[in-house]
């Protein structure tokens, strides 16, 4: 009883929300939220980019061929968010794998323990 009301206060809170979905919504839901994360995250290192070299920025903005510009941006995102995207796939696969083989695991105990208790009403 002690390991599962431990089980419960620390790690069970998420496993037991986790396994509340169905696998490919678990999946889906974390994926845009991972998709969401990598577009920000772009956009700051961006940003960063330009402001690092404004001045280099500030001289050739003339001379730059936007298309070209916004297409090699663009590419790099495409790279950087599937990339993103097929280990987020990978992790949230296995954390609901381990989720639900933790539940299943406490699930088991539960029945258990309500089985000792049963037993040992029916003695009294």
């Amino acid at each position: 009883m002690t390991r599962m009301a431990a089980y419960e206060e620390r790690e069970g809170k998420k496993d037991i929300a986790i396994s509340g979905y169905f696998r490919g919504d678990y999946i889906s839901l974390q994926l845009l939220k991972s998709a969401i994360y990598a577009t920000v995250g772009f956009a700051l290192a961006v940003a960063m980019y330009v402001l690092y070299n404004i001045e280099t920025f500030l001289e050739d903005f003339y001379k730059m061929d936007f298309v070209d510009f916004l297409k090699g941006i663009l590419s790099k995102y495409c790279l950087v968010l599937s990339v993103y995207l097929v280990i987020s796939y990978f992790v949230y696969s296995y954390r609901y794998k381990k989720a639900k083989h933790h539940v299943k695991q406490y699930n088991q105990l539960l029945k258990a323990l309500m089985h000792m208790i049963n037993i040992d009403r029916k003695g009294r």
